[in-house]
């Protein structure tokens, strides 16, 4: 059994990864996928399965106000992110990888990063009634539901077409495979950035800060470091699509500007084919039919 822990681990696991994912949950996932690798159970369950596991452990966090039910709480929320891991390293195992099981996981995390907020306000508000935890968790569903948003509209091929960045034709497990490791930046800037990717990622530290007993840090570091993220990411979108000069930019219906319905020339099939873009932001011969279609494809920013 060992073995082929050990195996499955080393099969599946990613070419660059986070200290707390190599050591710790991708281990642990490895145990849970060597029973399912020859059975009917699909990736895409394990993902679904992921988001009540991770509503049951915020519940017993936010209405069971004890330290013990704290660390309960935590440690669910940690099986949870082991079974997040377990999704994709049997893909891997199973060669059934996709775009849309990609982008199923992200929905999962979306929905995931909203209960936590709301579980966590709500837990600091339940011994004292203090009416400016549940102001915190409202204002802190709306950074984080901005955050998601930027994040989706930023990986929209139509926003790669838009500002003349290059449409991935997949990453990951799939298209062009795993992204070669990033030459290490040494400056103040690079050093905030991984700070804010740590805080992000709460599944590396969340168990020590309930150990401390401390969730209402969390919850002010948490959302202070994705209101920081949105604005960078409106600024950038802002940047882009804000200046005076069009230059190449494409619009959803697949016209450039000289070529919109506003000149007199709304129909796509008067574009040259060359020059046509399909309503995913991608050519013909990278349409959604060939197969990268699926805005899950187009690579991470957050």
């Amino acid at each position: 059994m060992l073995s082929a822990v050990v195996d499955a681990y080393r099969r599946t696991r990613k070419p660059k990864d986070i200290f707390w994912n190599k050591f710790v949950a991708r281990p642990l996932a490895a145990v849970v996928i060597v029973p399912l690798a020859h059975t009917s159970v699909t990736p895409n369950q394990i993902t679904l399965a992921t988001l009540p596991v991770f509503l049951a452990g915020a519940a017993v966090m936010a209405f069971l106000p004890s330290w013990p039910m704290l660390c309960l709480g935590v440690a669910i929320l940690e099986l949870s992110y082991v079974l997040d891991c377990a999704d994709g390293q049997l893909a891997r195992l199973k060669g059934t990888s996709s775009p849309v099981g990609a982008h199923l996981d992200f929905l999962m995390d979306e929905l995931k990063a909203f209960a936590l907020v709301a579980a966590v306000a709500v837990r600091l508000w339940w011994p004292s009634h203090e009416g400016r935890w549940l102001l915190e968790g409202i204002g802190g569903l709306v950074i984080v539901a901005g955050a998601i948003s930027l994040t989706t509209f930023m990986r929209r091929p139509e926003y790669a077409a838009a500002t003349g960045a290059a449409v991935a034709k997949g990453a990951g497990d799939y298209g062009e495979g795993f992204a070669a490791a990033a030459p290490t930046r040494r400056s103040p800037l690079a050093l905030v950035e991984a700070v804010g990717r740590f805080v992000v990622h709460y599944p590396s530290y969340i168990v020590f800060v309930a150990l401390a007993n401390r969730m209402d840090l969390f919850l002010h570091a948490y959302l202070a470091m994705n209101a920081a993220y949105a604005a960078r990411a409106l600024l950038t979108i802002g940047r882009s699509l804000g200046r005076n000069g069009s230059g190449d930019r494409v619009d959803v219906a697949g016209l450039r500007p000289a070529e919109s319905v506003a000149a007199g020339s709304g129909d796509p099939s008067r574009v040259p084919e060359h020059n046509r873009v399909d309503v995913a932001g991608l050519r013909p011969a990278e349409s959604v039919a060939a197969g990268s279609g699926d805005p899950s494809r187009v690579p991470d920013n957050k």
